[in-house]
């Protein structure tokens, strides 16, 4: 129903938009003004020893538009960009809002000017703008550019997990990694439909940091920080690889339908030796018989592709995801045996083999 009542109101904007009065042409709408945007500081000294208070909020407000039928504030679709160049050339971070104010934590905010290449311990200048417009294909309506020196802290934690949470932070069951340390965190998840989730720096409801979302224009996929987050979910369940980009602040999820095991001894089939999964203990088994050791080593194929696979790493017992050509993991058993693939820990996917 709140879909079909934003595209109603979206309509009756239009068209006081492009209708005029009868006599002397005039618009509908009138008294629509840029934002005035204002910071609670004109410097900000983030501080590592509390990462849960507010180190800076931003506010603006507009003028009301005023037309035959009177419009509602809330209609104005407002987003705030930031980035580290004043002419906005590049724009590191967009946010739309609903509210007249956004608000960022030390954490919050040291994480976003980190992502764009703040040196901690260095004042470094950030701009942020407020844009608004009435709909598409409207002409934007521009705030002033703010403009506030920021110092970052070094991060005090390693960063290398996000903890998902279920909707009540009773639980943690699962963990995305950021292995190459860059803010692109994933790993692998057991979700029933329609799951409720959270994205959080600890394994605990007081966490520095909390990823929900806040979908704009139906997009769940969006990763949002803010005290108004909303839970983020998965509408398909299952197995799935979750990916969450704190760079880009959203997430994304595929579903796993098939892992198969793959090498000289079924002819490097996709298919041949699926492994099946045991949902209690959350590991993935295959029984491989094999008359000889495995010249080339083997493989597991996720969803049956050539270009999503676990292979070869430098640690033994740990096997490495990829995504384009790489060597396979070493197999010199003869005889019947089960694969063990274990993927609860994403910073090390690891595999084992017991004879059967």
């Amino acid at each position: 129903m709140k879909k079909i009542y934003y595209h109603l109101v979206v309509g009756v904007l239009l068209t006081l938009l492009i209708s005029c009065e009868k006599e002397g042409g005039k618009p509908a709408i009138t008294d629509v003004g840029s934002a005035t945007l204002k910071a609670s500081k004109t410097a900000v000294q983030l501080d590592a020893t509390m990462p849960r208070a507010v180190a800076l909020q931003l506010m603006w407000n507009t003028p009301e538009p005023q037309s035959s039928e009177k419009i509602a504030q809330s209609q104005i679709k407002t987003t705030v960009q930031f980035s580290t160049d004043a002419s906005f050339a590049s724009i590191g971070r967009t946010v739309d809002v609903i509210s007249a104010s956004i608000s960022y934590t030390h954490q919050q905010l040291n994480s976003m000017v980190l992502a764009f290449g703040f040196v901690p311990q260095e004042q470094q200048t950030l701009y942020a703008r407020v844009v608004s417009r009435l709909a598409p294909n409207v002409e934007l309506w521009y705030s002033n550019v703010l403009e506030r020196a920021v110092t970052a802290f070094e991060p005090v934690e390693d960063g290398d997990y996000l903890f998902m949470a279920n909707g009540d932070f009773s639980a943690f069951p699962w963990k995305l990694c950021s292995r190459l340390e860059n803010g692109v965190y994933d790993g692998f998840v057991q979700a029933d439909q329609w799951y409720n989730f959270y994205l959080t720096s600890e394994a605990s409801a007081d966490a520095a940091t909390i990823y929900g979302s806040y979908p704009v224009d139906g997009n769940q996929y969006v990763l949002y920080a803010g005290d108004d987050r909303w839970n983020c979910w998965t509408s398909n369940g299952g197995y799935l690889y979750l990916k969450a980009d704190i760079n880009a602040m959203s997430w994304s999820e595929t579903v796993v339908r098939t892992l198969s095991v793959t090498g000289d001894f079924n002819g490097w089939s996709t298919s041949a030796n699926p492994m099946v999964y045991d949902r209690e203990q959350q590991i993935w088994t295959a029984t491989i018989t094999t008359t000889a050791p495995e010249q080339w080593g083997m493989k597991v194929l996720i969803n049956e592709s050539w270009s999503w696979f676990f292979g070869a790493s430098e640690t033994e017992g740990v096997c490495n995801l990829y995504t384009a050509d790489a060597d396979s993991f070493a197999f010199d058993h003869v005889g019947t045996y089960q694969l063990i693939l274990d993927l609860r820990d994403p910073k090390a996917f690891r595999y084992s083999v017991e004879l059967l």
